[in-house]
């Protein structure tokens, strides 16, 4: 848990330096469960009122999936997988006779692990019809979607009291794109899984140096230090250095995972280096062991990728830029542009449904910045409390992951939000922090947990008034 300085009811409101009365615990429990059915039945209708393939680049991962299902190998990419005037048929109800999704492949150069772990839904399925097949798949990423709320639960037991803790996955569900992509069929869901899995493990590093396992001897009665056998600090030790190993070891494999998974994590290789280097007594071997078991989870794949698309191109990063060759790419940096960017960045953080063509009404992107600049403002006040290596973890995710996200754009112009995603946990812990730093101290957490109750309203609201009325035909 953070330390903070002792004595004050924000910071015991905030924080816990010692395990949580079980009573405390159970209610925490309770009401993650509740917010699991509250979230339930928002992605069952974000699942249900979503029509087929109204989601981004939902053909193109059905396609994968099937290709997997069907052949039990890895698809190629190639010239032709790409179609936009088919995709913008699709995209606005318009398909030709003969348009057919099958020829939607664009997605075939991403990493596998989502599509194989997709692929027994199609093998198993009892008919071959894609509109059948489909609220399935979606549905797996709804469950993908709740074990990341867990974990964010998880996350957020390391930073705040249990009553409050509540406070960050319920804030992810009052996200209504958070809920809309755990809701679609996409690869995003097990990654944003595998992003709050991985910050978990980071915040469970040990930080006590080796120096530090002398602090833990009893004291004499009159006060001299006792000294413990050197058999017995060896086995300590011992015991300290599998423990950091196995942490090692475990951070590895949900690095190789996530990178399995989308390239996009690879945003916590130097986040967890760092982590290691900053709060490791065996900087040299914590990071050899990470990169090392992470290097073993990711050949395979790799080798795959090598003999398809050449020693010179392993990710097919070159051959994806051949085969989209009419997708937009970034014009140059202007003021619109800029200004663009910012606009439907924040819009397609909070909703922005289909292929980015429903908009919600400035009224709730107005609620929603509100929200988000209180949080802020609260953030600033809260500044010394953040210095703390739990909450730099959190602000570096955050960093990194934006930078991430325009380092992207400044290629293909993708101003989806959705591809920050993979450090929602962190953003919900934050926004949860700013908050419960300008509420009265007095009410705290009761007071926190209101605003994002309040945010899942306006998502049921969002989801009924702006989505379905979005994918209703004029007339």
């Amino acid at each position: 848990m953070i330390g903070s300085p002792a004595g004050t009811h924000r910071e015991s409101a905030l924080h816990s330096t010692t395990p949580g009365r079980s009573s405390d615990q159970r209610l925490g429990w309770l009401g993650l469960g509740l917010t699991l059915v509250v979230y339930g039945v928002l992605a069952f209708g974000y699942l249900t009122l979503t029509p087929i393939w109204q989601n981004p680049d939902e053909p193109a991962h059905y396609t994968y999936v099937a290709f997997v299902a069907g052949t039990g190998g890895l698809p190629e990419l190639r010239q032709g997988d790409w179609d936009s005037a088919l995709l913008e048929r699709l995209k606005t109800g318009t398909l030709l006779p003969d348009d057919s999704i099958t020829t939607i492949r664009y997605e075939n150069w991403q990493p596998p692990l989502f599509y194989l772990l997709a692929a027994p839904i199609v093998r198993l399925g009892s008919t071959d019809d894609p509109a059948q097949l489909l609220p399935r798949l979606r549905g797996l990423d709804v469950v993908f979607g709740a074990m990341t709320l867990v974990l964010a639960y998880a996350v957020a037991r390391h930073l705040f009291e249990p009553n409050l803790a509540l406070a960050v996955p319920l804030t992810m569900v009052g996200v209504p794109m958070f809920v809309a992509v755990s809701a679609a069929l996409s690869a995003d869901p097990l990654a944003n899984l595998l992003a709050a899995a991985i910050v978990l493990v980071l915040l469970k590093r040990p930080e006590r140096a080796v120096d530090d396992l002398q602090l833990q001897l009893p004291a004499a009665a009159d006060g001299r230090q006792l000294r413990r056998p050197a058999a017995a600090n060896s086995r300590q030790l011992q015991r300290r250095g599998a423990a950091d190993d196995r942490w090692s070891v475990l951070l590895g494999a949900l690095l190789g995972l996530g990178l399995l998974t989308k390239l996009e994590l690879g945003i916590f290789v130097p986040i967890a280096l760092g982590v290691i280097a900053a709060r490791s007594v065996r900087k040299v071997r914590d990071c050899a062991i990470v990169l090392i078991i992470t290097a073993v989870v990711v050949t395979p794949w790799l080798v795959h990728q090598v003999t398809t698309y050449g020693w010179t191109d392993p990710l097919a990063l070159a051959r994806h830029a051949q085969v989209v060759g009419d997708q937009p790419r970034f014009p140059g940096f202007s003021l619109d542009w800029a200004g663009e960017f910012l606009v439907v960045s924040f819009h397609s953080f909070w909703a922005q449904f289909g292929w980015m063509a429903i908009v919600a009404p400035v009224r709730l992107y107005a609620v929603w910045g509100i929200a988000a600049a209180a949080a802020l403002v609260g953030l600033v006040l809260a500044r010394r409390r953040l210095r703390h290596p739990e909450w730099l973890l959190m602000l570096a995710t955050v960093a990194v992951a934006f930078v991430a996200y325009v380092g992207y754009n400044l290629a293909f112009e993708q101003f989806q939000s959705r591809y920050v995603f993979t450090a929602l946990t962190p953003i919900a812990a934050l926004l949860v922090m700013g908050w419960a730093t300008i509420l009265p101290r007095r009410t705290l957490p009761w007071s926190v947990l209101l605003v994002p109750a309040a945010l899942v309203a306006l998502n049921a609201y969002t989801l009924l008034r702006v989505l379905v009325p979005g994918f209703t035909p004029p007339g």
